[in-house]
């Protein structure tokens, strides 16, 4: 997937000034710099000036090794997926700061994780839209959605087989649109031709042009939020 410099630097300028970390904190930086989500640690942290805290060398860390990690570093802020959050304490926990992405995030894992004054995130959005394109506060009492568009991203649905849009409530293909757009596929202009569509639209502020088809089902709730419901193929 190819992404220009103005899709980047666009990406973490709004994701600094929405997410909420802070020149105080301190976060941990465990991913890959293959991984395209590596940017949620690096980047946006640096662009609020926060204190990145890589992990020691050799094998990833999770469970109680991590756990212990973070507390002896006095890590504040954590980006990771469900998964890892999962095998991690909650009790006692310094983490003023959370953000998930990747997977479906389980509503036993807010209720875990969730309390007054720690600030709790999920985030989506797939390469193609240059990291991520969604976000929203978790709650426990609340079901799970991946929010609303990040400010300069818009969301449309669309249907599955043809350039329509679809109105609000009705399940639909996920598009995406916006500066943050990749250029495409590299060297694959069939692939990019079917996924990137002309802005049938006239989508507001998408100086891109086009729409990115997602291939993933969701729909608009009544309180304005996007529900993801899946892959379309399978």
């Amino acid at each position: 997937v190819a992404i220009g410099h103005p899709a980047i630097c666009n990406f973490v300028r709004v994701a600094a000034e929405v997410y909420g970390i802070t020149g105080e904190d301190r976060v941990y930086q465990g991913m890959t710099l293959a991984f395209d989500f590596s940017v949620e640690e690096t980047w946006v942290p640096w662009m609020a000036g926060a204190t990145l805290v890589p992990r020691p060398a050799g094998p990833g860390l999770l469970g109680a090794e991590l756990d212990a990690f973070l507390r002896e570093r006095r890590v504040t802020a954590l980006c990771c997926v469900p998964t890892l959050l999962a095998t991690l304490d909650e009790s006692g926990s310094a983490l003023r700061f959370l953000l998930v992405s990747g997977e479906s995030c389980p509503q036993d894992l807010i209720s875990r994780w969730h309390r007054p004054g720690r600030r709790f995130l999920n985030v989506y959005g797939p390469t193609e839209a240059t990291v991520t394109a969604t976000w929203t506060l978790l709650d426990p009492d609340r079901p799970v959605t991946i929010g609303v568009p990040l400010p300069t991203y818009a969301v449309v649905l669309l249907d599955p087989r043809e350039n329509a849009a679809l109105p609000p409530g009705a399940m639909g293909e996920i598009g995406i649109a916006g500066i943050g757009l990749a250029s495409g596929y590299l060297n694959r202009p069939d692939l990019t031709d079917r996924a990137f569509v002309p802005d049938f639209l006239g989508v507001p502020g998408n100086p891109s042009g086009r729409i990115y088809r997602t291939g993933d089902l969701g729909r608009i709730n009544p309180r304005g939020e996007i529900e993801h419901h899946g892959r379309i193929d399978t």
